[in-house]
C-alpha cells in the first residue's frame, strides 16, 4: 500500500487518480474533509487523523511501502502555508519513531537549496528528511506552468497578460503532467540510498515567450504587464493568500526575477516534454468550462469533451 500525503491539492489530486485509475492500494492522509470524502468515495483508505499530530502519522505510516510527501499542505480551509511547522516536525517525529521506515518521495521546488521565500521550508525539510530517512527521493521541480492560469483568464477577457515575471529573464517552467508522471513513478518503482532530482520542462521560458504562448491559445494580440513590486503584497492578498504567505511568494518570486534560483549540479537532472502553449491550451479549456458552469450551472460539462 502507499501513502499520499497531502492529496487535496492539484498535484496530489492528479497523482491520487493515477495511482487509484491503476488499481493500487492508496491510503490518504489530509487535514481537508472536501478531500477526504472525495477519495473515500473512489476507494481509497482514508485516514481521519490530524496530520500536525505524529500519532496520525504513525497510524497512517503502518505497512506503507512508499509515502509520497506533497508540502506544504494544502487546505480549502486554512490556507496551504500556515501549518507547515506543525504538519513537518509531526512528520519528522513519526518517521523517527516508525521502525520500519518506508521509501519517502518528496516533493521539493527549485529555490529550496538557496532557502528563498517560501522554498525554506522545503529546503529545511530535505535535512530533516535526509537524516530519519535511509531511502529517500527529493524531486525538485521548477515553476508549475499552471501557475500562469490567472494571468491567462485575464488576458483572454482585458488582452493584457500581467505577471510577477520580470521582462528578459529566462525561467524553467514544468507543466503538472509532467511532474505527476515522474512523482508516481518514483512512488511505484523507488531507488535506494538518498537521491536528489531535479525535474525541469523542455526549454526555459522568458516573459515573451509566455505572452507568444498566450496568442497562440487565444488567437488574438495580448500585451504583457510587469506587476510593479510596490503593488504585489495587495493583489496576492486579492487573490486569497494570507499576508504572511503573500510575504513568501514575493520573496520566491523576487529570487525567481534575480536569477537566484539555480540548478543544483549535485542533483540528477530530469526533463519534462510538455510546451508552454500545450500547458496553456488545456489551462484556457478550464478556464471555459468554468465559466460556462458559471453561466449554466445546470449543465454538465465534462472536460475530455471540450
Amino acid at each position: 500500500m502507499y501513502l499520499i500525503a497531502d492529496a487535496a491539492g492539484p498535484v496530489g489530486r492528479a497523482a491520487t487518480e493515477q495511482l487509484l485509475g491503476q488499481g493500487q492500494l492508496l491510503r490518504i492522509l489530509t487535514a481537508d474533509t472536501q478531500c477526504r470524502d472525495l477519495w473515500r468515495g473512489r476507494g481509497a483508505v482514508v485516514n481521519e487523523g490530524d496530520p500536525r499530530h505524529a500519532s496520525s502519522w504513525v497510524q497512517a505510516l503502518d505497512g506503507i511501502k512508499s509515502v509520497l510527501l506533497l508540502a506544504p499542505p494544502f487546505s480549502t480551509e486554512v490556507g496551504s502555508l500556515r501549518d507547515y511547522k506543525a504538519y513537518h516536525s509531526a512528520l519528522i517525529e513519526a518517521l523517527s519513531k516508525v521502525e520500519k521506515k518506508p521509501n519517502v518521495i518528496f516533493l521539493s521546488a527549485l529555490g529550496a537549496k538557496e532557502q528563498l521565500g517560501w522554498a525554506k521550508q522545503l529546503g529545511e525539510m530535505e535535512g530533516q528528511l535526509r537524516d530519519v530517512c535511509p531511502d529517500l527521493i527529493i524531486i525538485r521541480a521548477s515553476f508549475l506552468m499552471e501557475n500562469l492560469a490567472p494571468a491567462l483568464s485575464m488576458a483572454k477577457h482585458h488582452s493584457v497578460l500581467p505577471s510577477f515575471l520580470s521582462e528578459n529573464v529566462s525561467f524553467s517552467m514544468v507543466g503538472t503532467k509532467d511532474l505527476v508522471s515522474v512523482l508516481v513513478g518514483a512512488v511505484l518503482d523507488p531507488v535506494e540510498g538518498v537521491n536528489l532530482m531535479e525535474l525541469h520542462g523542455p526549454e526555459t521560458y522568458d516573459l515573451s515567450d509566455v505572452v507568444e504562448a498566450g496568442h497562440k491559445v487565444l488567437i488574438k494580440h495580448i500585451a504583457s504587464l510587469s506587476l510593479p513590486e510596490e503593488q504585489w503584497q495587495s493583489i496576492m492578498e486579492d487573490q486569497g493568500l494570507d499576508p504572511e504567505s503573500a510575504k513568501l511568494w514575493i520573496d520566491y518570486y523576487r529570487g525567481m526575477n534575480k536569477g537566484l534560483i539555480v540548478s543544483d549540479p549535485i542533483a540528477t537532472p530530469l526533463a519534462g516534454e510538455t510546451s508552454l502553449s500545450d500547458v496553456l491550451f488545456q489551462v484556457w479549456k478550464n478556464i471555459r468550462t468554468v465559466e460556462r458552469a458559471a453561466i449554466d450551472p445546470e449543465k454538465k460539462l465534462h472536460k475530455s469533451l471540450e
